[in-house]
């Protein structure tokens, strides 16, 4: 019996958004994860200029979103997918535990804590995670501060250079009294008094060197982006912002998954036989300013092509966004055949990655 073999197709990057980062409890607040996510995904394909009846398949959560879209376009099981991340963390809920509330009363269970920020093997925060690896590179305070702080630079001079326009969507906020209000840029990169950020108290271990300010912080947002094969994109004369190279995963231990990122783009670079050096940009995200610290230093990579226009401690972090915000910034910052790279970590242990080409 003979069997048609499966090619694989050319995936190429037709469009990529996200809204603006929100504080939390600050002007995306009242919106939904699902709002939020919707009106990327609206703006995605509105900016791809394809029909909506071309999308076959949504998905949404993060990275690891985008690369199960490009698996099936590689596969052909369908021309156009879209992918995404959304998240809202000012609306996360408390828990209750199901039961007989016993006398005296009963906790409630911060759901970003339970949910996002333990790491379920050995129920420690993450942080306790990120302070181990610390210890094991020998950060000061100080240097993780500066970095910190140097990240609200980057921020600061992109906005200032109009360098986040082409991914931006503005969000239009309802309002209890008067007109809406609309937000056309990320809320945490203002929200820095350099004068405090040294003097912060270390925010997980008594004696230790993260704190809120070398830390990311908690948001609401949503980012979407439009894949097609190549073949689907010629036929429908649609221009590609990039093509996708490749992607890998990577593991270390769930209390080094800040180190994952390494492993991760180690095997991407193997995969793809390219070399480091000829990497024009790398996102790398950051939950804590030690995370691009060691990883930089265990890759051996430039600095001066890191996240070179912030990163999540001074832009945000809404968890389920982040992965997909990383690779629709590659997409629009890189220059014409130049390569970029996005990483990022996640609780458990691993990490994602993925390399694309500027068309």
């Amino acid at each position: 019996m003979e069997f048609k073999s499966v090619s694989i197709n050319e995936v190429v990057i037709v469009s990529a958004v996200r809204t603006p980062i929100g504080s939390f409890g600050g002007a995306l607040s009242s919106l939904s994860a699902t709002k939020l996510g919707a009106i990327a995904v609206e703006a995605a394909v509105e900016r791809a200029g394809i029909p909506k009846e071309e999308i076959k398949e949504v998905c949404s959560s993060g990275m690891k979103a985008v690369i199960f879209a490009i698996q099936t376009l590689q596969v052909g099981a369908h021309d156009v997918v879209l992918a995404g991340g959304m998240e809202s963390m000012s609306n996360i809920p408390f828990y209750l535990k199901r039961g007989k509330i016993p006398y005296g009363g009963t906790a409630l269970l911060d759901g970003i804590l339970q949910d996002g920020l333990t790491d379920v093997y050995n129920q420690y925060h993450m942080g306790d995670c990120a302070e181990n690896a610390v210890k094991k590179f020998n950060f000061s305070r100080e240097e993780q501060d500066e970095h910190a702080m140097n990240s609200y630079r980057k921020t600061a001079a992109a906005y200032e250079a109009n360098v986040f326009f082409k991914e931006l969507v503005a969000v239009s906020v309802p309002q209890k009294k008067g007109p809406p209000i609309l937000v056309t840029e990320d809320e945490e990169y203002k929200n820095i008094d350099f004068e405090k950020f040294t003097k912060l108290s270390p925010a997980f271990q008594k004696d230790g060197t993260i704190t809120a300010g070398n830390s990311s912080p908690l948001n609401d947002g949503g980012a979407a982006v439009v894949l097609m094969t190549a073949e689907a994109a010629n036929r429908t004369k649609t221009k590609p912002l990039a093509r996708v190279i490749g992607y890998a995963d990577g593991e270390r231990d769930p209390i080094d998954f800040t180190l994952a990122p390494a492993v991760a783009i180690t095997n991407l670079l193997e995969k793809t036989g390219v070399n480091k050096h000829d990497i024009a940009l790398w996102e790398i995200n950051e939950p804590f300013s030690m995370v691009t610290m060691a990883n930089q230093r265990l890759l051996g990579i430039d600095p001066a092509k890191i996240n070179i226009h912030g990163s999540a401690v001074s832009m945000g972090h809404p968890i389920g966004m982040s992965g997909t915000r990383l690779i629709a910034h590659l997409c629009h910052v890189l220059n014409k055949g130049e390569l970029g790279v996005a990483t990022t970590c996640n609780g458990g242990g691993g990490a994602s990655c993925i390399m694309i080409e500027k068309l």
